[in-house]
């Protein structure tokens, strides 16, 4: 299997991680632009009403869509270890299985995000002056499901094999494709936030058509007809032992963020509105730590999957180096230039000095977020999921119970607090575990010479 592929389980483990996690990284940044020209255009020229609303949805949505992003996770892990192996009929087998669960999965969440969404926003007390268009957005946002299933899966089978060019180019088509659909449909048509889901929407599907397009054209092995449309039992087996734990740290992870959102609600829409323009800070500036993390992730699996446990631990050592060096950097980066990151989303002055207030916190607490999402991907792909599972839990916790205690004595400004302790929180227990040296039993690698 060639055609933009890459063996991992050869060459310099710094230099691959590094090459791979740029592509990643730009990707990242282009799906970020989604959601940062969303609210640079409500923002601005909608209004700060508009901002909250799109951003007191966010966390719902994202709920809505957690569980079929957790499963495209664990298909990720897996169909990277098999094609780490060489396996080429499995790695096909697994292709087919993960298109299958991504359709059945997403059709049942655009039905149960449209039933929901109200009671969801109702619960945690979105403010009655933009619910209406709280409701409107998460409505749209949810009739687009399966676009989105069908870009994460295809994305994910790419990278899995070892191509992060084609997500990217995928997704730089179609940022460009929703920055003019942004622009027609808010300014031009005056559809306000739901012309913005609509053309979010519009590119996520250009986006998964394209990586299909591609796949079908340079991978024919992968083709194949509506007799094949089936799972194979064990490939789908091994996905939802490793995508039901992935499936459910996902979800409480962005649980974990309701929380904080139902924290931050209370102090009406402008704190709202700030609080979403850091949310967006936040993911521009960490998107190549994120993607280091992936990056690390795809190279350990691969190197499970040929047996290597040295390579994989080398691999692990690069990526922490990296995440290092580059999320300090980024944090001062955040520090100095946090109001006019802020600016640019909003021109109110009162939500770029509580903005700021939040994004100089973020900030100090960046190098802690870019090691552990290298933690979580390597233990991941390892196949040692539910160590995952209980970092996720140390977030929740975090989130769920000091926003509203500490809120008592400073007000808003204790909310900001509450999610760097819970990445510190998450990081000892991936630290602990990784010393352990009991994820080398899940990956079956006891044996193996380190």
């Amino acid at each position: 299997m060639k055609a933009g592929t890459q063996d991992m389980t050869k060459g310099n483990p710094f230099r691959i991680i590094l090459q791979f996690a740029v592509p990643l990284f730009l990707g990242n940044i282009f799906q970020q632009l989604y959601n940062m020209v969303d609210a640079i255009v409500v923002g601005q020229f909608v209004g700060t009403g508009a901002l909250a609303a799109v951003g007191a949805s966010g966390s719902s949505y994202s709920l809505i869509i957690a569980t079929v992003n957790g499963f495209a996770s664990g298909a990720s892990v897996v169909i990277a270890q098999i094609f780490g192996s060489g396996d080429a009929e499995r790695t096909r087998k697994a292709y087919i299985t993960t298109w299958k669960v991504l359709f059945l999965s997403g059709a049942a969440f655009t039905l149960i995000g449209l039933l929901c969404c109200g009671a969801l926003l109702r619960l945690l007390g979105t403010p009655s002056d933009v619910f209406a268009d709280a409701l409107l957005y998460m409505r749209v946002m949810c009739v687009g499901v399966l676009a989105t299933c069908l870009y994460n899966g295809m994305a994910a089978f790419l990278r899995s094999v070892g191509d992060s060019r084609t997500p990217l180019a995928a997704l730089i088509i179609s940022s460009l494709v929703n920055i003019v659909l942004d622009l027609v449909l808010v300014l031009a048509a005056g559809m306000g936030v739901a012309g913005v889901a609509a053309a979010t929407l519009t590119a996520q599907l250009l986006s998964g058509v394209y990586c299909l397009v591609h796949i079908n054209r340079t991978m024919p092995q992968m083709r194949f007809g509506l007799h094949e449309f089936r799972l194979d039992r064990d490939v789908a087996g091994e996905m939802i032992r490793i995508g039901l734990p992935s499936t459910f740290s996902t979800i409480v992870v962005v649980a974990s963020t309701m929380f904080i959102q139902a924290a931050v609600n209370r102090y009406g829409s402008l704190v709202v509105g700030a609080y979403t323009v850091n949310v967006k800070v936040e993911n521009i500036c960490m998107c190549l730590a994120f993607s280091i993390g992936l990056a690390t992730g795809i190279f350990c699996g691969q190197n499970v999957g040929a047996r290597d446990l040295k390579r994989a631990i080398q691999g692990f050592h690069a990526g922490l180096l990296i995440a290092l060096i580059y999320s300090s950097l980024m944090g001062a980066v955040m520090w100095f230039f946090a109001r006019p990151m802020n600016a640019l989303f909003s021109s109110d002055p009162e939500v770029i000095r509580i903005g700021s207030e939040i994004v100089r916190i973020t900030a100090v607490f960046c190098p802690v977020l870019g090691i552990l999402f290298v933690f979580q991907h390597f233990l991941r792909n390892a196949s040692d999921v539910m160590p995952t599972v209980v970092m996720s839990f140390a977030e929740i916790f975090s989130r769920g119970v000091l926003p509203f205690v500490l809120s008592v004595w400073w007000g808003y400004y204790g909310i900001w607090w509450a999610t760097p302790v819970g990445w510190v929180l998450s990081l000892l227990i991936g630290l602990v575990r990784y010393r352990s040296g009991k994820w080398k039993e899940k990956a079956g690698l006891v044996n193996a010479d380190a």
